[in-house]
């Protein structure tokens, strides 16, 4: 049973990641509610069996159905990313229902930041409300072991943002994992993260020289967290 409902949770996962993509594409220029998904490429409007996350791309093996140009695997890996992400939420619950908008909200500037190398600040204030709020109801539970876990990176952030090297997106991100879920959680999220980069580096997938979006980054590590709990 346990497994059915993961299983459940992760196809609702995909089709939250799936409609997370278009609506970082299309925010500020087009309607992303009440208009069908199209290709990017020939325009054309796609069918609902188009639009089953996963199964479609490789029913349709990574090209559109009708001018065959290649779909970008991105979106293949953001959905199949989504699906791990809220496959352990239990969305019956207030407190679940709050952790799927801030994952949402968050995926949302995640994809915005790697296909543009920054993201819209609306995309997170529903996390930050959300955030806060939890902080607020919570506040006497807040421990000198939290506030050990979170100045020290705090501080290492601001300084790192006034030398330029970091930007205030991460920032605020770091904030909305440390107040809603814990500065351990936070601070692990963005080992991971950094982790993954390095490896990435390592193996020259990406160069020292280039502008990193590493939004994307951190929300593996909050994946990898969820997955881990």
């Amino acid at each position: 049973m346990n497994l059915l409902y993961q299983l459940t949770n992760f196809l609702i996962g995909t089709c939250l990641a799936s409609h997370a993509c278009v609506i970082a594409e299309r925010a500020g220029k087009e309607d992303f509610i009440f208009t069908r998904s199209k290709c990017t490429n020939c325009k054309q409007q796609l069918s609902l069996l188009d639009e089953i996350p996963l199964v479609s791309y490789l029913m349709l093996k990574g090209r559109c159905r009708y001018c065959k140009v290649h779909i970008p695997c991105e979106y293949f890996l953001i959905e199949f990313l989504g699906g791990f992400a809220f496959c352990k939420i239990d969305f019956s619950s207030i407190s679940g229902m709050n952790t799927a908008l801030v994952l949402f909200s968050l995926l949302l500037a995640a994809i915005s930041d790697y296909q543009r190398k920054e993201f819209d600040v609306a995309f997170i204030v529903p996390a930050s409300i959300i955030a806060t709020i939890h902080l607020l109801v919570n506040f006497k539970k807040i421990s000198s072991v939290d506030l050990v876990h979170f100045f020290p990176i705090f501080a290492l952030f601001v300084y790192e943002i006034f030398k330029n090297r970091l930007g205030c997106g991460d920032l605020l991100v770091y904030l909305i994992l440390a107040l809603y879920f814990s500065p351990q959680f936070a601070n692990l999220a963005f080992l991971v993260a950094s982790v993954i980069l390095i490896i990435f580096f390592k193996i020259g997938e990406l160069s020292s020289k280039d502008s990193v979006a590493f939004l994307p980054f951190i929300y593996i590590g909050v994946v990898t967290q969820l997955l881990c709990k």
